[in-house]
């Protein structure tokens, strides 16, 4: 682990305190950086955050729930939310196909 990591822009962030570090000559953590890095040092890649679950919205839940009451009453196993997200996408396109 190095000292320094790069981001999708010219800031650099300094591992020990999170500090956010410009691209600014005249900023005197940007200027130890570019000696770190002329000394040999060399900083760690940037590594995009991971994007965030969507949150379902309330007619989706509703959507959901309600397919799963209907398929408990036809005697049928429940959809997981991904099976369910299959399902909508598959009666889209036959009704986008029509």
């Amino acid at each position: 682990m190095s000292e320094y990591q790069l981001t999708d822009t010219e800031t650099v962030i300094r591992i020990a305190d999170g500090a956010h570090i410009p691209n600014d000559p005249n900023n005197g953590d940007r200027a130890r950086y570019e000696q770190w890095l002329e000394d040999g040092g060399v900083p760690d890649p940037h590594v995009p955050p991971e994007a965030a679950a969507p949150e379902a919205q309330p007619e989706s839940q509703l959507l959901y729930d309600h397919e799963n009451r209907l398929r408990a009453l036809e005697g049928q196993a429940p959809l997981t939310v991904q099976d369910f997200i299959e399902h909508v996408k598959a009666n889209q396109n036959d009704s986008s196909n029509r």
